[in-house]
């Protein structure tokens, strides 16, 4: 048996049996593997039970059996045979201020078959109360500084991607109007 070693660029052109009818089927193929590759991110997310920790102040360092998953609010994903269950024990997770303020999640945590859990750990009254709040503001103001910096490193991206249509744009113009300029030399004069 023979084996073909084609290129990718290869694979993606159709040739028919028909001399000089090539069919190219790169954006189609793009359009159908882009399709596949979203159906499969969106169900593999759906399919996870998501649980939402929270703190009060919120920016509480979350962990959960001794792995710090970041600050609160964090959204932790949870394998899909939870949903078979009533409750979903969290107690090995904790809210963690930067005061020193401990405060664990509950044991039974209910579990919907909807897909979502929230829960908000609330600060136990202990000394440090200010510290974490300012901890909480300074959390909120670096993840608004971050959703900035997203949305403008989205922005020039699009705009490059604007930019280079045009460009590519611009470019099959000035073919078009050399292929015309052709054409009319050729009519005018026989070359």
């Amino acid at each position: 048996m023979h084996r073909l070693n084609l290129t990718i660029d290869e694979m993606l052109i159709i040739r028919y049996p028909v001399p000089g009818i090539f069919l190219n089927m790169t954006r189609k193929f793009k359009a159908i593997i882009i399709g596949t590759v979203g159906v499969l991110v969106l169900s593999g997310c759906s399919s996870k039970y998501r649980v939402d920790f929270d703190s009060n102040p919120s920016g509480a360092s979350l962990v959960c059996n001794g792995k710090n998953w970041g600050y609160t609010p964090k959204s932790l994903y949870y394998d899909e045979r939870v949903k078979k269950h009533k409750t979903l024990n969290v107690s090995s997770c904790s809210a963690n201020w930067i005061s020193g303020a401990t405060k664990s999640y509950p044991q039974n945590l209910t579990i919907f078959s909807s897909g979502a859990t929230v829960i908000t750990a609330q600060r136990p009254d202990v000394e440090g109360y200010e510290k974490d709040v300012q901890f909480s503001l300074q959390v909120q103001n670096s993840n608004y500084q971050k959703r900035q910096a997203q949305a403008a490193e989205d922005s020039a991206y699009q705009q490059s991607r604007n930019a280079n249509a045009n460009q590519q744009q611009s470019y099959q113009l000035q073919q078009q109007n050399y292929q015309l300029q052709r054409v009319n030399s050729y009519i005018r004069y026989g070359y």
